[in-house]
């Protein structure tokens, strides 16, 4: 998995911010203990003060220190046990007052040895989520809110099968990339006339993959494109073209959206046979949407380019009555 190290950071900094909010909530539950029941204060202040006070008596005057510890032990456990009490006389548990960290398998610190903890990785989740969602409505269109209905189920005589039975294929391989995506996940080709689906089940895809804590890059061809000229020719701010190009070349899914209608320029197939290729070399999968069909690519496209997509993607074929426009008329009913 390649992290977005902005988003790691991010993530990192909300977990300090939650732990020192707990710090804080603690501290305020012991400020109103101790106004409530003034000898529980006292107990904490000779519980945290006891140990050093004794294991110090016990070197200074050269007496055994086991003696000592034993010693020590017996009056702590007495003060916890007093502690109990009064706490449960308050109507709070025993252990209202302990600092018990928000996760046990770090203790707040965020790592589990050299790695990444979990509780780190599910905030650095929430947060592409979050940020994929400022470029794709992935809170309508998802795997629970694709409806089957729009596809027609009578038989397509060309195609020797129905819409439906189509687009039930598609939706079944589409869910299963999203659940069992990882660096060694195909590369798909999602292609076929507009209106039947396939920016949505990518969009479905794109929610799936990142609410598991995946990064995902998804912007149409052109924007891509434009992207990089930004950066080849100087004509935008530079700084957030590269901050974007960086995402679809590093990112764990790379979506690109409506490939084909970027305009046809030895600059444009360049462009996007250094992405594509590079991606592969690097094992980082891809989606690509179109609604080109294979000939049509081969004509579009460098034989470099076009073999990379029909010789290196498993492709979905869509095909059907545009649902955008069915959607219309029967709003317009």
């Amino acid at each position: 998995m390649a992290y977005d190290k902005k988003l790691l950071s991010a993530a990192r900094r909300e977990l300090e911010r939650d732990r020192e909010a707990h710090e804080d909530e603690l501290e305020a539950r012991r400020r109103d203990i101790y106004a409530r029941e003034p000898r529980i204060r006292a107990i904490d202040r000779e519980l945290s003060a006891t140990a050093i006070q004794v294991l110090r008596a016990a070197l200074e005057q050269g007496s055994d220190p086991e003696k000592a510890i034993a010693s020590l032990r017996e009056r702590n456990l007495s003060l916890q046990e007093e502690r109990s009490r009064l706490l449960r006389g308050l109507g709070l548990p025993a252990d209202w007052l302990t600092n018990r960290p928000m996760c046990e398998k770090c203790g707040d610190t965020g790592y589990e040895g050299a790695a990444t903890c979990e509780c780190v990785k599910r905030r650095y989740a929430r947060l592409l989520k979050q940020q994929l969602s400022s470029v794709l409505p992935i809170e309508d269109q998802n795997f629970e809110k694709f409806n089957l209905s729009y596809y027609s189920p009578r038989i397509d005589p060309n195609m020797h099968d129905s819409p439906l039975e189509n687009i039930k294929v598609n939706l079944f391989e589409c869910k299963a990339y999203a659940r069992n995506f990882g660096e060694n996940s195909p590369n798909l080709l999602l292609y076929g006339s507009t209106g039947l689906g396939k920016t949505f089940l990518s969009t479905c895809v794109a929610e799936a993959v990142s609410a598991r804590g995946f990064s995902v890059a998804y912007d149409t061809a052109i924007n891509i494109i434009a992207a990089y000229e930004t950066i080849k020719f100087g004509n935008g701010d530079g700084a957030a073209a590269a901050e974007r190009a960086a995402r679809y070349e590093r990112a764990d899914l790379l979506i690109i959206d409506d490939m084909g209608t970027e305009m046809g320029t030895a600059f444009t197939v360049s462009a996007l046979y250094n992405l594509i290729n590079n991606r592969l070399m690097a094992h980082r999968p891809m989606i690509v949407n179109t609604n080109l069909l294979p000939d049509e690519l081969k004509k579009r496209y460098s034989p470099a380019v076009a073999s990379r997509l029909l010789g290196e993607f498993k492709q979905l074929r869509f095909f059907g009555d545009d649902i955008r426009m069915l959607k219309s008329r029967m709003q317009n009913r």
